[in-house]
């Protein structure tokens, strides 16, 4: 686990740059946050240690939401996630 967040009753988890909850609507909503921002910001920094924490505080006042535990990741999974996340989509038909 990374990020434990509360959204009124409901809880979610942030591991390696995607949201998991037991609302699956709650959970496309965080999602699509979560890329959004990443698309217009480039996510967290290159080397953050806590890339998870970092995107789940940028985007706690837009979802509104409160952090309520977070644990630094072990490996580097959560950078190279993001990474991932930063890449240019370009619409081919």
């Amino acid at each position: 686990m990374s990020v434990l967040v509360r959204l009124g009753r409901k809880k979610a988890i942030l591991c390696s740059g995607k949201w998991s909850c037991a609302d699956p609507r709650l959970e496309e909503q965080l999602q699509a946050s979560l890329e959004i921002w990443v698309q217009k910001t480039g996510g967290p920094p290159i080397g953050n240690p806590d890339p998870d924490k970092y995107a789940a505080e940028a985007t706690r006042l837009e979802m509104d939401f409160e952090i309520v535990i977070s644990n630094r990741p072990k490996h580097r999974s959560a950078n190279n996630a993001y990474l991932a996340k930063r890449q240019i989509r370009l619409p081919f038909y």
